[in-house]
């Protein structure tokens, strides 16, 4: 494939790319400078590089490819860039070019994400990857969680709350992967008063296709759950599902998206009633790994301490909520690179974890999935969960959650 000069990235905008003053401060928050300390592989590095290669100043040759590839799209910039740069739509169009534009990459990419939204043959991939798992024959760098050879269908609503209706978004890998959580966000949501129901777990909600630049595919998983969820409250366990709802539909009419821990945090007294008006006290605590699509572009990521808070000892992360490196597919495609990231977030988990109960817990199913696998040997005893298991085994102990 030729790449002409001056042919590139013609759907970004001239204005967003001028908005870059190049002042450096996003670098300390990109992982992929802080483990290169290469500028080419930051924020203000990238949109140096799709300036010049728009301008025809420069050729899209491999070199550029790679440090525009190489983004994980944590988009820990965007909150720490004073000039208000959005970072986003710059590297989302380039990506997505990059991506249209080489027929292989395009082809490779549909096919590894193509039993998103086919729940049976997910469930059978699935069953075949814990398989391998209990064999020993699934790659270690895959950040896969322990796979379950069951996972009981999830039983329909069996109580009807006063407090509203709302839809827990299934999702895809979730309901495949993580269905514990779900149960739990049922339990929850269920004890506080809130009449459940789940969304259909065909319905993917595309980010992962956005995420690797297939976007007119994530369009049209958008535009399905738009026509389906209208006027739903939509209550959803991960965050990268929750961010792309509620870019997409989130913004259309009545529809309302909520992550789940943001959603409890705002029904907290409705919680503190499902206990019987206290808290339960306890010398548990928790160390709060913030997911960047909580931090940075949902910007909620303070309810799960919150939430935690009223209960648990919550120990945040000394590290400005640094990247984990799991990025949608970026751990499969980038492994080197994101097991480099990984570990300094466990420098930053270690350094916390003296006196610790022996809890993680994190609100995205990458972020779970990479904390389990590249998990540092100090911190091998260490459980890794979403808060909202937490929230579901406080109302257990107390004798709240519903049967």
């Amino acid at each position: 494939m030729s790449a002409h000069t001056g042919s590139w990235f013609l759907g970004v905008d001239d204005d967003d790319l001028a908005s870059c003053v190049a002042c450096g401060l996003c670098l300390p928050h990109c992982p992929t400078y802080r483990v290169t300390g290469n500028d080419a592989s930051s924020p203000r590095g990238r949109i140096a590089l799709v300036t010049a290669v728009k301008a025809g100043d420069l050729p899209l040759d491999a070199g550029v490819r790679s440090s525009l590839e190489s983004c994980v799209q944590c988009m820990g910039c965007l909150p720490a860039c004073p000039s208000g740069v959005r970072y986003d739509r710059i590297i989302e169009p380039a990506i997505e070019e990059l991506t249209s534009r080489s027929g292989w990459r395009r082809l490779r990419r549909r096919f590894f994400l193509s039993p998103l939204g086919h729940p049976r043959v997910l469930r059978a991939l699935t069953l075949a990857g814990g398989g391998l798992q209990r064999l020993h024959l699934l790659p270690k760098r895959l950040p896969v969680p322990p796979l379950g050879m069951r996972n009981p269908r999830l039983r329909p609503p069996s109580v009807s709350g006063s407090r509203g209706e709302v839809v827990v978004f299934t999702g895809c890998v979730m309901d495949a992967w993580f269905r514990d959580v779900h149960r739990a966000t049922r339990d929850v949501l269920e004890a506080m008063g809130f009449t459940v129901s789940f969304s259909d777990p065909s319905m993917c909600c595309g980010a992962l296709h956005a995420h690797a630049g297939l976007v007119s595919r994530a369009a049209r998983f958008s535009s399905r759950l738009s026509d389906t969820h209208s006027g739903d409250t939509i209550v959803v366990n991960s965050a990268g599902c929750g961010a792309r709802l509620g870019e997409t539909i989130g913004r259309e009419g009545e529809t309302q998206v909520f992550d789940v821990m943001d959603f409890i945090d705002r029904n907290l007294d409705a919680l503190r009633d499902a206990v019987g008006g206290t808290f339960p006290a306890g010398d548990e605590s928790v160390i709060v790994h913030d997911a960047c699509h909580l931090r940075n572009l949902q910007r909620t990521h303070l309810a799960a301490h919150r939430v935690l808070g009223a209960f648990m000892r919550v120990i945040p992360i000394p590290d400005d909520g640094l990247c984990c490196g799991a990025g949608g597919s970026y751990s499969i495609e980038h492994p080197e690179s994101a097991r480099s990231i990984a570990s300094r977030k466990f420098l930053a988990i270690e350094s916390v974890a003296e006196g610790a109960s022996g809890t993680i817990s994190s609100g995205n199913p990458g972020c779970i999935g990479q904390l389990i696998t590249h998990k540092s040997e100090r911190l091998e005893h260490f459980e890794v969960v979403h808060p909202v298991q937490l929230v579901a085994r406080m109302l257990e102990s107390v004798g709240k959650s519903p049967k």
